[in-house]
């Protein structure tokens, strides 16, 4: 049954995205999409508020070790809801250089590393005023205290559906009949490189399966650029 809670997270959710819209040209707004559960809800939400369509680009950030899944859903998005896609890889030499090393930790290191430069180069690449991402307070501690518009040293960041939890996420995602990608229904539910992500723990939390010193270093790793 869907609560009123979720209604009133709904309704802040498309409040922040029309202000976004007040403020800025929508030519220097931007989308993060991950092919994830919380950015696809993020598109919908953004859909409905614009008579089902998508007036923003829209960025992937492609590792290069995205699960073949995740592949083949982004581009049924983009042809689904006629996404301005715009695919960010990582750096060649960076890649040639993860390829290289031995030490799983060391090669998580530098996963983190390359996405960010990808976002930073996206960055400098489109000039953006403003960076949407379907990050939630309840995901991890490094991003308990985020607010809605969040200022960073070259452009906005805000965050639509920073009040959802990952409950509202798929009451939402059942309730709208939002698509979303296979995997979730395989035992993953947080998702990130197919290297580094497993299904979740059983008893475990949402980010159960993901890379633990990821984790552990959230909030070093955003002050960098990540989301």
């Amino acid at each position: 049954m869907v609560t009123n809670d979720l209604d009133h997270k709904i309704k802040k959710a498309k409040s922040v995205i029309k202000k976004a819209y007040s403020l800025y040209p929508k030519e220097k707004i931007a989308l993060g999409f991950t092919g994830g559960k919380d950015s696809t809800v993020l598109l919908h939400l953004v859909r409905s508020v614009f008579d089902e369509k998508i007036p923003f680009p829209v960025m992937f950030n492609d590792s290069t070790m995205e699960f073949p899944e995740i592949y083949k859903f982004v581009k049924k998005i983009k042809k689904l809801w006629n996404l301005k896609l715009i695919v960010v890889k990582h750096d060649k030499k960076s890649l040639e250089k993860f390829n290289k090393i031995i030490d799983l930790q060391e090669k998580q290191r530098l996963s983190w590393l390359m996405k960010i430069e990808s976002i930073n180069n996206f960055i400098k690449k489109y000039h953006p005023s403003v960076i949407m991402s379907g990050i939630r307070l309840d995901e991890h501690e490094a991003r308990s205290k985020e607010k809605f518009f969040s200022k960073r040293k070259d452009h906005l960041k805000i965050h639509p559906i920073l009040l959802f939890t990952e409950k509202d996420i798929w009451e939402y995602i059942h309730r709208f009949d939002v698509p979303y990608v296979s995997l979730y229904d395989k035992g993953y539910r947080s998702l990130g490189e197919k290297n580094f992500t497993k299904k979740a723990v059983a008893g475990g939390g949402e980010r159960s399966g993901r890379e633990n010193s990821k984790e552990q270093t959230m909030e070093k790793l955003r002050n960098m650029g990540y989301w």
